[in-house]
């Protein structure tokens, strides 16, 4: 929020990010970051912009409250710190503000609907056996779980649609009381009214298979007046973060974009793989069910 008000504020100045980034002895980039929520922000930058734009006491304190907020730790800093992914991070933070989320996830059950015997599992595949009953084990699992409370515990919790590979049910990450746990979950809340669970079949063509090669998406609607819509990729041990991009009030007059962005790139993606790849919700819990008996 603090971007978008330094983004309008600039707008209403009529300077770009360069004349802006010029007048105050700082790069391009810095100013870009700023808008984009793509670091923590400095003061001494929002404090810069505020005298660069001559902002009046009402604007200024709220840019300063602003400021404040972003300032704040996130909920998993202080207690789960030291084992969240640095990648992770930004949208762990986001993820609960949005309104509507979509989700892709090739090889494993999304963490957000996973069970903590299924989790566990899957933590020990990457800590030493040595890690397996140390503190970092027990305290990973209850990120995972205090992440879907926050999620999903909300009064009010997002719209959200789960796309899994079809893979996902036949992939063992433990044993049968374990595969058969996580089965049954997924049967239990894909009758919830604001979820629709569908696997991704394997014998379609997926987007030319792009899809098949990255470690999963996220397309996060904050909603009007919100945040930007942002787009999450996932690869090996990395993540990108692709926010949509502010188009001209001529660009908004055509049909399609100008020019192609990672964001609407990875979004036509999404779009597809829902439209082209997936079993209908009705038949995605005909397939759990299935999985359901090969586990028992």
């Amino acid at each position: 929020m603090l971007g978008l008000a330094v983004k309008d504020l600039r707008d209403k100045a009529g300077l770009t990010q360069t004349a802006l980034a010029k007048a105050i002895l700082v790069s391009n980039s810095t100013i870009s970051r700023l808008e984009n929520a793509e670091t923590t922000p400095e003061r001494r930058t929002v404090e810069a912009v505020m005298n660069q734009l001559k902002l009046d006491s009402p604007a200024r304190d709220e840019l300063t409250m602003l400021l404040s907020r972003a300032e704040e730790p996130e909920w998993f800093q202080s207690r789960f710190g030291d084992f969240t992914a640095e990648y992770l991070r930004r949208l762990l933070g986001l993820e609960s503000m949005a309104i509507v989320l979509t989700t892709y996830d090739v090889r494993l059950v999304s963490g957000l609907l996973q069970t903590p015997e299924y989790a566990n599992c899957i933590i020990r595949t990457g800590l030493h056996i040595s890690e397996w009953d140390s503190p970092e084990m027990a305290m990973r699992v209850a990120l995972r779980r205090e992440r879907q409370e926050r999620v999903f515990g909300q009064a009010d919790p997002p719209r959200c649609v789960f796309l899994m590979d079809e893979s996902v049910l036949l992939r063992r990450v433990g044993p049968n009381e374990v595969m058969l746990e996580q089965m049954l979950h997924l049967l239990e809340i894909a009758d919830l009214p604001h979820l629709t669970l569908r696997f991704v079949l394997l014998d379609r063509m997926i987007a030319g298979n792009e899809a098949s090669m990255a470690g999963g998406m996220a397309h996060l609607q904050f909603g009007r007046g919100g945040l930007p819509d942002l787009v999450y990729v996932e690869g090996y041990g990395k993540a990108d973060y692709y926010n949509k991009p502010a188009r001209s009030a001529e660009e908004r007059t055509k049909p399609w974009p100008t020019k192609d962005n990672e964001f609407e790139r990875h979004l036509q993606l999404l779009l597809r793989i829902q439209g082209e790849a997936c079993a209908s919700p009705a038949d995605s819990r005909r397939m759990l069910e299935a999985a359901v008996k090969r586990y028992s």
